[in-house]
C-alpha cells in the first residue's frame, strides 16, 4: 500500500468519524435535558405548542370492579382545564380549574374548592394543559439509568413536579415517547403512589397522544381508552369556571 493511499485512508477515516459522531451523539443522550429534548421532538411538541385548545373523549372502566363509564377532558391555553368522568351506577365527577381556582364536583363529596397540595396538583395540570409537553411539570430531572417497562428499554428521568411531588418519568430509548410515570398524588384521603403507562400511541395533527393510559393506585386500576382528539375547538371559558352549587 502506497503512502499517499494509506494517507487517503486515514483522512477519509477522520472524515466518516466527523460524520458519524453527531449519530453517536444522537444515539447515547448524556443527561435529562437531552432525553427530554428528544422526546420533545418525537413527540411533536413544537407544533403542539401552536395548539390553542384541545378536547378529548373516550371510555375509562374498573376491571377489577367491574365498573365502567366516560370521560371528557377540555384543556385551553395557557392555563385551564376541566374533567369529566360519568361512570355507571356512581354519577359524574367533575374536576376543573380557571387560570386561578381549582375545585371538584362528585357524588360522594359533593362540590369543594381545592386547596394546598391538591390546588397545586390541578394548577400543574393545567400548566401541561393543551401543550401536552411533560418538561413544563418537571424541576431539576436528571437522568439515573436505565430500566425496562414491559419489554422495551427505558430511560428513567427523576425529578420534582411544578407541585412539588417527585416523580420518575421511563422515556423509551428508541422512539422516546413517555411510557411511564410514577408519581405521588395529593388526595383527600393523603398522599398515594400512582403508576401510570401510556401504551397505542397515535398522531394528530402531528403531535403523539397515548390512546390507551392504565393508572394503577392503591390496589385499584383505571383504563382510560381515547377515541378522539380534537385541537381548537371553541370552548368557553365558563365550563371551566366552579359550579355555584
Amino acid at each position: 500500500m502506497t503512502k499517499t493511499l494509506r494517507c487517503g485512508i486515514v483522512v477519509l477515516g477522520v472524515v466518516c468519524l466527523t460524520v458519524l459522531q453527531p449519530i453517536a451523539q444522537q444515539a447515547r443522550p448524556q443527561n435529562a435535558q437531552q432525553v427530554l429534548a428528544r422526546m420533545a421532538q418525537a413527540m411533536g411538541l413544537a407544533q403542539a405548542a401552536k395548539i390553542r385548545t384541545v378536547q378529548m373523549s373516550g371510555t375509562i372502566s374498573y376491571p377489577a370492579q367491574g365498573m365502567q363509564g366516560r370521560y371528557e377532558a377540555f384543556y385551553k391555553s395557557p392555563n385551564k382545564t376541566l374533567i369529566r368522568v360519568t361512570i355507571q351506577g356512581l354519577g359524574e365527577v367533575q374536576q376543573g380549574y380557571d387560570g386561578k381556582v381549582g375545585w371538584e364536583k362528585n357524588p360522594m363529596t359533593g362540590l369543594r374548592e381545592l386547596q394546598g397540595a391538591e390546588l397545586a396538583q390541578m394548577r400543574q395540570s393545567a400548566q401541561m394543559g393543551a401543550s401536552n409537553d411533560l418538561r413544563k411539570t418537571l424541576r431539576n430531572p436528571k437522568l439515573v439509568g436505565q430500566e425496562k417497562v414491559g419489554n422495551r428499554n427505558a430511560f428513567v428521568i427523576t425529578a420534582q413536579t411544578t407541585a412539588g411531588m417527585p416523580i420518575k418519568v421511563y422515556i423509551d430509548a428508541q422512539r422516546y415517547l413517555p411510557l411511564r410515570m410514577d408519581m405521588e398524588a395529593a388526595t383527600p384521603q393523603g398522599k398515594l403512589n400512582i403508576a401510570t403507562f401510556l401504551e397505542d400511541y397515535r398522531r394528530i395533527d402531528g403531535v403523539m397522544y397515548p390512546f390507551t393510559t392504565r393508572q394503577s393506585t392503591a390496589g385499584i386500576e383505571a383504563v382510560m381508552k381515547t377515541e378522539r382528539v380534537r385541537h381548537n375547538v371553541a370552548i368557553n371559558d365558563a365550563i371551566f369556571r366552579k359550579p355555584k352549587n
